[in-house]
Formats: C-alpha cells, sequence, structure tokens
C-alpha cells in the first residue's frame, strides 16, 4: 500500500503554495456551494423557483466570460487571472449577506460565478505550472483529491450550521468563506513556479485561435458536447442533494451533508491514485463508463423517492446512489481535463481552454432555473429528466470520437 501511495502522488514541494490555495477555495466553496438554494431559501421569503431563476439569470450575466478571458490568458497567463478569479469570488459572497430580493441574488452570483470562471479556465494552466509539464494526469487527480478535501471540510461545517436553524450563523458561514478566497488570492500571489508555462510546453503553435474555428474542429467540439454532459451531471451536489434530500424526502440536513461529505471523502481519497492507474488507458472510454455510472445512480436516487415509508431502506439506497455517482466523477474528471489540453494547441490555447470552460459556464447557467424548476415540480422530475439528458448526449457527443485500440 506504501508503494502504491507513492506511485500516484506527484511531487508536490516546489508546489506546496498552490496546493495550498486550492485547498484554501475548495473549503470556501464547500461552506456554501452545496447549500446556496437553502441558504437563500432560509434568509429570504422568496420560493425555490424565483431563487432558481434568479441564480440562474445572474450566471447568465457572467456566462459568456470566458470569452474574454481566453483572450487574457494567452496574453497574462494563469496565475494572476487567478488571483483576480478568487478575489472577484470572494466580494460576490460577501454581497449574499445583503441579499434579499432577486436583483441582488443576481448580483452576486454574477460576481461569484466570474471568479469561478476566471480560476477554472485558468487551472488548467496551473497545474501545468505545478506540474512542470510531468505526470500532469496524475497532478489533476490530486487537484481532485485536495478539493474534495477541503469541500468536504467545508460542508461538514456548514452542515452542523444548518442544525441550529439560525439565520446569523449562515451569515457567519459565508464571511467565512469569502475570507478562505481572499487568503487563496494571498498564497497564489506569493507562489512562484520554478517553471514559467512557455518552459512547459513546446515552442510548436504560435496562431490564434478564435471561437468560431475551435467550434469548426469536430472532435474539439464532441469533447465540448461531452463535457456538458458531465457539467449537468456535477450540478447534482450544488444544487439538487441537499434540497432533493431534506426538503423533498423529509430526511435531516445532517444527512444529506452527509450524502455530499462522503462524496467528497471518496473523490478525495481515490482521484489521485485512480488518475495516476488509468494514465495510460483511453480517456473516452474512461468517460463513457461514467456516463453509465451517472445513469445508474440517477435511477437509484429516484428509487429512493418511492421507498419513503421504510427510511432505512431510503439512505441506504441514497448512500448506493452516492457511491457510485462518486465512481463516475472519479473516472471522468482527469480524462476531460486531459483531452481539453491534448487536443488544443500547446501554445496560445486559452481560446480553447476558455470553450471548455463555456460548457461549465452554460451548465451552470441553465441549470439552477431548471432544477429549481424540477424540484418545485415534484420529486420524480429531476432524475427523470437528467436520465434522459445523460441518453441523449451520450448518443450525440460520442458518435465521431475513435477510441484507442
Amino acid at each position: 500500500m506504501k508503494n502504491i501511495f507513492k506511485v500516484s502522488v506527484p511531487n508536490i514541494k516546489r508546489s506546496k503554495l498552490f496546493v495550498t490555495s486550492t485547498i484554501l477555495n475548495a473549503t470556501g466553496s464547500g461552506l456554501i456551494m452545496a447549500f446556496m438554494m437553502i441558504y437563500f431559501n432560509r434568509t429570504t421569503t422568496l420560493s425555490l423557483s424565483v431563487i432558481g431563476l434568479s441564480v440562474a439569470i445572474g450566471r447568465t450575466l457572467s456566462s459568456m466570460v470566458p470569452i474574454l478571458i481566453g483572450k487574457l490568458l494567452d496574453k497574462l497567463g494563469p496565475k494572476k487571472l487567478s488571483i483576480n478569479g478568487d478575489f472577484i469570488s470572494g466580494v460576490g459572497f460577501i454581497m449574499c449577506i445583503f441579499a434579499r430580493d432577486p436583483i441582488t441574488i443576481m448580483l452576486t452570483q454574477f460576481f461569484i460565478q466570474t471568479g469561478v470562471h476566471i480560476f477554472w479556465t485558468s487551472n488548467r494552466g496551473l497545474v501545468s505550472l505545478a506540474s512542470g509539464g510531468s505526470d500532469t494526469k496524475t497532478w489533476f487527480g490530486l487537484i481532485a483529491s485536495i478539493r474534495n478535501i477541503g469541500l468536504g471540510l467545508g460542508t461538514f461545517f456548514t452542515s452542523l450550521a444548518l442544525e441550529t436553524n439560525s439565520v446569523g450563523t449562515l451569515h457567519l458561514v459565508i464571511i467565512a468563506s469569502a475570507l478562505l478566497f481572499f487568503l487563496s488570492c494571498g498564497a497564489l500571489l506569493i507562489w512562484q513556479p520554478t517553471l514559467t508555462l512557455e518552459e512547459t510546453e513546446d515552442a510548436g503553435d504560435t496562431e490564434k485561435h478564435s471561437l468560431k474555428r475551435i467550434f469548426a474542429d469536430t472532435t474539439y467540439r464532441q469533447l465540448l458536447i461531452v463535457n456538458f454532459g458531465l457539467v449537468l451531471a456535477a450540478m447534482v451536489i450544488p444544487l439538487a442533494i441537499v434540497v432533493y434530500v431534506t426538503e423533498q424526502l423529509g430526511l435531516s440536513p445532517f444527512f444529506s451533508g452527509s450524502l455530499v461529505i462522503l462524496n467528497t471523502v471518496i473523490v478525495a481519497g481515490l482521484s489521485t491514485h485512480v488518475a495516476s492507474w488509468t494514465k495510460h488507458h483511453d480517456p473516452i472510454k474512461s468517460i463513457k463508463w461514467s456516463y453509465f455510472f451517472n445513469l445508474f445512480s440517477f435511477v437509484l436516487f429516484w428509487l429512493a423517492s418511492i421507498t419513503l415509508e421504510n427510511k432505512l431502506l431510503t439512505c441506504g439506497i441514497l448512500i448506493i446512489a452516492m457511491l457510485i455517482y462518486s465512481l463516475a466523477e472519479i473516472i471522468s474528471m482527469p480524462a476531460a481535463n486531459m483531452l481539453c489540453i491534448d487536443l488544443a494547441p500547446r501554445k496560445n490555447n486559452g481560446s480553447y481552454m476558455a470553450a471548455f470552460q463555456m460548457t461549465w459556464s452554460v451548465g451552470m447557467t441553465l441549470s439552477p432555473a431548471i432544477f429549481g424548476y424540477l424540484l418545485d415540480l415534484n420529486k420524480h422530475s429531476i432524475w427523470a429528466v437528467l436520465m434522459l439528458l445523460t441518453i441523449f448526449i451520450f448518443s450525440v457527443g460520442f458518435r465521431n470520437f475513435k477510441e484507442d485500440k
């Protein structure tokens, strides 16, 4: 077991501050991201549909940010942009304290998501800096593990805060989240990578690439479609599972938070190892398997809604569903991130990174309104829609992808 651990974890000595920044960012996200709908539901008099729509509009306003980021990424580099992204998100969280109406909620989400888009568009470049261009897929697995440790810690503390049913306590959670994002800025500011991004890449392509040209690239366009399906699945944790389990199934907030923590523990514990063990495997096959696991987990999440007469059985089904859902995440994320890099030019690839991030921005923009509406409709609708979308995107997205033999 010790030898396996050594093989699976890359050398982080030269990038400790980057790792620290990732933990701070993830913990700040974990404190509130999975509870955003619940937070506004308890601190305002608005319905879930109105809250979901407000969140969606705010995210829509920020959805074009990746286009601008792509151009800035080539010019300024990922480190400077990431620092700005964390700071902007921190400001957005502070604004949540004063959000009582749809307009203010929209503004909070605009700032938070603008920062998130900046951070994630730049993140793949930061991983390349941290890895020095060596064993990058394992580094993606490591970052997934680190982020889930932070998300788990944040979710645990907020689950306890929700048990107090105190609005003041929720405001303290928001302040703590903002502070962690500001500290993440500081860690990145101090971090000095041993290599520049240019030194980790081949001289190769120096041409600037437009989004129009990227979308005309059949293979990369297929990747964007496939990743969009992964994004919709990823939205189950921050937008659906807590509301579904707590408000619709009538289980305790602590149990719903524990499901989120279970996801983070599994991903944190296994992502680095799975990424290392599968680094020579075909990433397209890995993503296909993740689609199958996601579909199976959605079936089980739905099944839990018809077994409520037996709470123990319902809890057991939800736990199994979360285990399978987590396995899908572990398999898919390093593979999708590596494809994002491998299918893009080695240099001046900011527009490619922006296009990939746009699948996240579009998914995160549309899903709050859609999920909010479906959750308000009944406890079955969200899983039925997710199952249908997963099947549809799978049938369309993998059509022109060729697997390695």
